[in-house]
């Protein structure tokens, strides 16, 4: 009877998540999932949003990595702490988001004398800020716990050689676990592109070379055709969203795979 129970919400959960993608491409079909990547208004909508996503992933593992080691390490004071503050922005309303950062550079900012010639509104820089505030603890949580496991005695055995941390850092841990740090950049990266809330508050239109124009993130795309144009305009553009997103999770998997 244990099993049973375990088995039976094990598969109610699967469904629960498999039965609306399958209804939507079902309600799609091929026909029009090729019909919406053609259209070169979505296809811009996804560049600019893939172009924000990796800049966000590439800020996360430039800056998530070795903040991930100091706490793994305990090399900062109260570092449970600190850890719950870099996860803060999980429970934080993602149109909240987009508001603080807009606020960030406004002129009611203490930082504005600062950055009073940056602005984030509607161009490549608030895309890319707003993807990194929300998937950064994403990928700190998951490679924090990477670290956790890797293996300490080696760390300090190179270090009781005379090397530094950094040297250990950079020339041991990172390339040992460069595996894992690519699987959660590609997580964090699928995190970044599923984001809107904080999108339509500072990046909705974005001016992107070569387009020479505003283009509006496929999120806020899909969102702008559903409530202009009804339910059945969305559905194409939602299913091929859908479709990289699950092709990000695919290869997150195979990474998966392979690292075990």
């Amino acid at each position: 009877m244990d099993d049973r129970f375990f088995l039976f919400i094990t598969y109610l959960a699967l469904l629960i998540l498999i039965v609306p993608i399958a209804v939507l491409y079902w309600t799609v079909g091929a026909a029009g999932l090729m019909q919406a990547f053609e259209n070169y208004q979505f296809i811009e909508s996804v560049l600019v949003t893939l172009v924000g996503a990796l800049a966000a992933t590439l800020l996360n593992v430039a800056i998530g990595t070795p903040v991930a080691y100091s706490l793994s390490r305990r090399l900062v004071r109260a570092e449970s702490a600190f850890y719950d503050i870099f996860l803060s922005p999980v429970s934080i309303p993602h149109t909240v988001v987009g508001i603080m950062l807009l606020l960030a550079f406004s002129p009611v900012s203490p930082l504005y004398p600062a950055l009073r010639y940056i602005s984030p509104v509607d161009n490549l820089l608030g895309l890319s800020l707003a993807m990194f505030y929300v998937s950064f603890p994403i990928y700190l949580m998951s490679i924090k716990e990477t670290f956790d496991k890797s293996d300490l005695d080696l760390e300090l055995f190179i270090q009781s050689l005379g090397r530094s941390r950094f040297y250990v850092f950079t020339r041991v841990v990172f390339p040992e676990n460069a595996g894992s740090v690519l699987r959660i950049a590609l997580l964090s990266m699928g995190r970044a592109i599923s984001e809107f809330g904080s999108l339509i508050i500072i990046a909705y239109s974005v001016t992107f070379l070569p387009f020479f124009r505003y283009v509006m993130p496929a999120t806020v795309f899909i969102w702008y055709n559903y409530d202009v144009y009804g339910l059945s305009a969305s559905l194409g553009y939602a299913a091929g969203l859908l479709t990289i997103s699950l092709l990000i999770s695919l290869g997150v998997y195979l990474l998966s795979r392979r690292n075990a």
